[in-house]
């Protein structure tokens, strides 16, 4: 009898040992998960995975409870922009503003509401947030002409500059005015924004 027993104890404990050596192996299934650093910029889409824990830290990418206050000034060729911590005042968001990490996101918000734009598509219904790239230590967010039947967003969480990186602004695609240099004449446009180092400052 005690030999049923003991066999009934380390058969259930090898069955336990399987199981989470069958759970780490699906966790490791996967591989590496690409961030946007790992995209070429068509193919960004501003929706990877935040290294951290999505319960109290929002994740990088679109947020669709975005919004600009009415009347900003444009800071790019047909559009507004703001970018900055989640409770500055030039956001206003549905439920709140989301937790961040002050010193690796930021808020871009844009907006090309109310703004005279020569050379707007046609079917556009103003501008909205795609994604957003790296280059080197710069960040450079992308906006498109939004058109009916695809939701209209108003910015993202982005990462922070490191360095003396900036934050640019570009249009999804020539002859796309929203983006622009504020005369017209650059396909990237820089914003003002919180230094890259201002989150680290004692």
């Amino acid at each position: 009898m005690r030999t049923v027993i003991l066999a009934v104890v380390v058969g259930a404990g090898l069955l336990a040992s399987g199981c989470r050596a069958s759970v780490n192996a699906n966790l490791r299934a996967g591989g590496k998960t690409k961030t946007q650093d790992d995209f070429a910029p068509s193919e960004v889409k501003g929706n990877s995975e935040s290294e951290f824990d999505p319960a109290t830290v929002a994740l990088l990418g679109a947020r669709h409870d975005l919004d600009l206050a009415k009347g900003a000034a444009p800071s790019c060729q047909c559009l507004a922009v703001v970018v900055g911590d989640a409770s500055n005042a030039a956001f206003s968001w549905q439920g709140g503003p989301p937790t961040l990490d002050p010193s690796t996101q930021l808020v871009l918000g844009v907006s090309s509401e109310g703004l005279a734009c020569p050379g707007a598509p046609a079917d556009s219904l103003g501008a909205s947030y795609w994604g957003y790239t790296l280059s080197g230590q710069d960040v450079i967010v992308i906006v498109e002409p939004a058109r009916f039947g695809r939701p209209l967003t108003r910015g993202g969480i982005i990462p922070r500059p490191t360095g003396t990186g900036q934050v640019y602004v570009r249009p999804s695609a020539r002859g796309v005015p929203y983006g622009r240099s504020l005369d017209g004449r650059d396909p990237l446009c820089r914003v003002q924004g919180p230094s890259p180092n201002a989150a680290s400052t004692p």
